[in-house]
């Protein structure tokens, strides 16, 4: 089989496969075999291909790829990890006859930088973006030529598709009249454009096309986040030219196909086309679908599944977020392909604690009109929490809900509440069902653990904090592949280190934090100051309620000396040094 450069040949026998790179001025000769000479040829690399084989461990049959991450969702919403207000079958399933991790970690605890570690394999913070989240017209933030999950399983012959939340930047076209002030950063610039500078009829570029996917239907960031607009490839499909009704937080204009209430489903209706889509066309060769969902980031305006849960307009989009699990599902087995599918249902952070009470007023009021009706009767039921949690005075319903399954924090903290998140594998083929693992994990391991089961190499540049966990999902028994990861809260911008049980939180750094007001650090009764470095041992303290900090100084000290160590050295935190 020839490759997409035409310099690249791929012989295969059976499950195997060998790849030959002919140099490029070799590739120019006129070259004809002699059928006798190919056949020659196959036999001395049929041998070859059995003798390695017979050398090295079987690489697993390549399987489709399906990852599916939601945005905002917490450790404790799905039934399988303990929800009980919530119900999540279509999860729950999967779960039983898969893996479920106990000790999956994001590297960040809000969605920008976490969605750069998935797609790179590289800690966020060693890009430009050192805390908060990158603007609605923000430009890339993986950098160009930057290897991603994608491009890695491009160049294996997979098809990739992405459908739904990017917010890792584009480089939008502006219109000519935009004025620029030369004497501020780039991102402070960018942060300022509005819609209306926007020229939405030029191709939007250094999106997912051009880092790795072959096709892309979504949108740019958050669904509270401008533009208002669906992107298919590199054009936006219509342009925001009508009122928008539905964010209820900002006013302006939004395409007229994009209606907030609906969003998962036109995108989880794209998902599923893909999937049929590659079938009629493709069935021999393998795909790649990512889907970040819309769910269950607010404003929450569940439609189908609404008051379907008893955790408020939430929780009722954590059960669309199960529906759409279900309907990749179902495609998968219309086309007889879900034995072969590796499936990964996880979160890109920890959640918000459940629904704001000022939007719960409001709905009450019908302020927003009777077509937004989204007040349920028991919600008079409960008193508000969390005051003043995420900017948010009035606080919170959480209708005895624990989104973040009783972790100290949430979204954009450095607490177990905004970094540890629900990993659900499945994979029929290869994974024996039913376990649960509790070896540390990281979406930063996606990349070298997909690069595992493609058999591919990654180069030093390549995926520099990712460590293959594939033998966790062979084995269940197998030991944890991680000595250490470094995270960071999302806000602050501070450095979290876990190390074996332990759990190193640097101070915050008011020079990165307080210029960044949007991004207030929460507060909670009884907790340590974010401003303060704190210690943890989770085997004891898995809440994160005893802060050994001044108590054992050297442990914070030696935490602190590996921190430093990463920063200036990769590929020093597998259990085996590579």
């Amino acid at each position: 089989m020839i490759g997409k450069d035409k310099n690249t040949f791929y012989y295969c026998y059976g499950n195997v496969s060998l790849k030959i790179q002919i140099p490029m001025k070799f590739n120019k000769m006129p070259v004809k075999l002699n059928p006798t000479y190919t056949v020659f040829i196959g036999i001395i690399l049929t041998t070859f291909i059995i003798s390695s084989c017979n050398d090295s461990p079987p690489v697993p049959d390549r399987p489709n790829i399906v990852l599916i991450f939601a945005d905002d969702l917490g450790y404790g919403d799905f039934s399988c990890y303990g929800a009980s207000k919530i119900k999540t079958p279509n999860i729950d399933k999967l779960a039983a006859n898969g893996i479920r991790f106990t000790d999956a970690h994001v590297t960040s605890s809000l969605c920008s930088p976490s969605r750069y570690s998935f797609l790179t394999g590289r800690y966020p913070w060693r890009t430009r973006l050192k805390s908060g989240v990158l603007g609605g017209f923000a430009p890339p933030l993986i950098e160009e030529g930057r290897t991603t999950l994608a491009s890695m399983l491009n160049a294996n012959g997979y098809y990739t598709a992405g459908i739904g939340k990017w917010h890792l930047g584009f480089n939008w076209a502006l219109k000519d009249s935009v004025p620029r002030d030369p004497g501020i950063s780039e991102d402070d610039f960018w942060r300022s454009v509005r819609s209306d500078h926007i020229d939405f009829s030029k191709p939007i570029k250094g999106g997912p096309i051009e880092r790795g996917f072959d096709y892309f239907f979504g949108i740019a960031g958050s669904n509270g986040m401008r533009p208002h607009a669906f992107i298919e490839n590199e054009n936006v499909t219509m342009e925001p030219s009508v009122p928008d009704n539905f964010s209820q937080r900002t006013s302006g204009l939004r395409g007229p196909d994009w209606d907030l209430r609906n969003l998962d489903r036109v995108l989880t209706e794209k998902a599923v086309a893909v999937i049929d889509n590659h079938f009629s066309k493709e069935s021999n060769s393998p795909f790649f679908l990512y889907y970040p969902t819309s769910a269950v980031h607010p404003p929450w305006l569940p439609e189908f599944t609404k008051g379907q849960s008893e955790a408020g307009m939430r929780g009722d989009k954590v059960i669309e977020f199960d529906w759409i699990v279900g309907e990749l599902v179902k495609a998968l087995e219309k086309h007889n392909s879900l034995e072969n599918t590796l499936i990964i249902i996880t979160s890109d952070n920890g959640p918000h604690p459940g629904d704001e009470v000022r939007m719960v007023e409001r709905y009450k009021n019908k302020s927003f009109g009777d077509e937004f009706d989204y007040y349920q009767p028991y919600f008079g039921d409960y008193q508000p929490e969390y005051l003043g949690v995420y900017n948010e005075e009035k606080g919170w319903l959480t209708y005895d809900h624990k989104t973040n399954a009783g972790f100290l924090g949430f979204k954009s903290d450095a607490w177990e509440g905004g970094l540890r998140v629900p990993f659900v594998v499945h994979w029929p083929k290869k994974i024996k069902g039913g376990f649960v693992n509790s070896n540390v994990i990281s979406s930063v391991d996606l990349l070298a653990t997909m690069a595992d089961i493609t058999g591919t190499e990654l180069r030093e540049e390549e995926g520099e904090d990712s460590y293959s966990f594939l033998t966790n999902l062979l084995d269940n028994d197998a030991p944890q592949v991680r000595k250490s990861l470094i995270m960071a809260a999302g806000r602050t911008g501070a450095l979290v280190l876990r190390s074996g049980d332990w759990k190193y939180i640097e101070g915050a750094n008011p020079l990165i934090w307080d210029t960044t007001q949007y991004y207030r650090p929460n507060n909670y009764p009884n907790a340590p100051s974010f401003m303060q470095s704190q210690l943890y041992n989770l085997k004891d303290d898995l809440f994160e309620r005893n802060d050994l900090i001044d108590s054992i100084p050297e442990k914070a000290s030696e935490l602190e000396a590996i921190v430093s160590l990463v920063k200036q050295n990769k590929r020093i935190e597998g259990n085996e040094v590579k």
